[in-house]
């Protein structure tokens, strides 16, 4: 039998991050479990924003948080994460975005995130792309950026390491063990795992083991993706991550070109009982479906980036994330079962808010609060909902829908 401090499930780059924080706080043992292995899910495939910017309050402190990780982790291990801190240029051209960025601006500066307001001149240097006719207002914050969420998950796994952190890949849990209302620790094919301590951070696998214990995890698996332009001087050259809300897109950088994401009006939904047991090699897209999805987008895409029509998309790339009903995280303890942890519901900002998560959690369970929780993340906000019902899955799909704009 084998005995931890705490156990993480999920190699992710939120289980990751907490194994990094607890391990960072203390001096506890700890065993990290991956079904398959470390970091192919949504971390393998993110487009790997760290945006501070919010229209959630309570995330901005978070996404701070991240940006410092990054920075002690290429301190700590003398390695480079390839953090490409380009600034992101929020946008709005709305009446009510404008409103929304107002707010956004005055938020962040109350967490001493930089952000300015910038000229024409300065726009166009960040986008030369851009039309800026149809901007109404504008935001830069300096220090966002952009990287590889793989590689930015595994300088968290060899940070953790390098503190003592255990690992199992390829191993999943197959049950919670449970004594009364305690956590006693998991079963896996290859033996039982003792731990007073359990931490869930399975991405979209959460709500489904978590019902094995009849725990409802008001989470679902939701798809996102974006689509890559061949190299073009005319778009592709450095630049800053622009975010434009009233169209539901975001672009970055990318190898000479464009990186472009979309929020459709319809997001693919997944029951999580019906996904296959590797995710590595899934596609949430049938066929050609995504280059529809694409056209449909040019008309409003096209008011800000004019040159979307002779744009030339060379690739594809689409995976599942977890969102909740409310667009909100859900992290923290959960009050029925002694002992138990989620972090769960990163809602698309796994990249951004990781850091800030595994901060958060560490200090939970070794110093019983945090200054960076908030209420909007308990995990019993919703009371009791079934994860696999239709209903509420639309509700998950429609929050990926609005990310980029306050809901209703």
């Amino acid at each position: 039998m084998s005995f931890y401090d705490h156990i993480i499930v999920g190699g992710g780059i939120l289980g990751a991050s907490i194994a990094f924080h607890i391990s960072k706080k203390s001096n506890d043992t700890i065993l990290v479990l991956e079904r398959n292995d470390f970091a192919s899910g949504a971390s393998s495939r993110s487009a790997g924003l760290v945006l501070q910017g919010s229209t959630k309050k309570s995330n901005i402190p978070l996404a701070k948080k991240t940006v410092e990780v990054i920075s002690q982790l290429e301190q700590e291990l003398g390695e480079t994460v390839e953090y490409h801190k380009t600034g992101s240029l929020r946008l709005a051209s709305s009446k009510e975005r404008v409103s929304e960025l107002n707010s956004m601006i005055e938020t962040a500066s109350l967490f001493d995130v930089d952000v300015s307001v910038p000229s024409d001149q300065d726009i166009n240097k960040m986008a030369p792309w851009l039309n800026q006719e149809e901007i109404q207002q504008a935001a830069f914050f300096p220090s966002d950026g952009y990287l590889d969420s793989y590689r930015l998950t595994w300088h968290y796994l060899k940070a953790a390491k390098n503190n003592g952190v255990k690992f199992r890949s390829n191993l999943a849990a197959t049950e919670v063990i449970i004594d009364g209302s305690k956590i006693c620790g998991i079963d896996t094919a290859d033996g039982k795992f003792f731990s007073p301590n359990l931490i869930l951070a399975g991405g979209v696998w959460t709500s489904l083991f978590a019902s094995k214990i009849k725990v409802p995890i008001a989470t679902a698996p939701v798809r996102s993706h974006y689509w890559l332009t061949e190299p073009n001087l005319d778009y592709g050259s450095a630049g800053s991550i622009t975010i434009m809300p009233d169209v539901s897109a975001y672009t970055r950088p990318e190898l000479g070109g464009l990186l472009l994401g979309v929020q459709e009006n319809e997001c693919a939904v997944f029951d999580a009982r019906k996904l296959p047991e590797d995710l590595q090699y899934f596609s949430p897209t049938l066929g050609e479906d995504h280059w529809d999805i694409l056209l449909n987008s040019y008309s409003d895409i096209s008011r800000f980036f004019p040159k979307i029509e002779s744009a030339n998309f060379s690739s594809y790339i689409s995976g599942l994330s977890s969102y909740t009903p409310d667009g909100e995280i859900i992290l923290g303890p959960i009050a029925e079962i002694d002992g138990l942890y989620v972090a769960a519901g990163d809602c698309g900002s796994g990249v951004s808010l990781s850091g800030g998560i595994g901060s958060i959690i560490s200090e939970i369970i070794l110093d019983g609060e945090s200054d960076l929780y908030s209420s909007s993340f308990k995990p019993n906000r919703f009371g009791k909902v079934d994860p696999f019902n239709e209903e509420f899955l639309n509700k998950c799909a429609m929050a990926r829908s609005k990310k980029s704009r306050k809901m209703k």
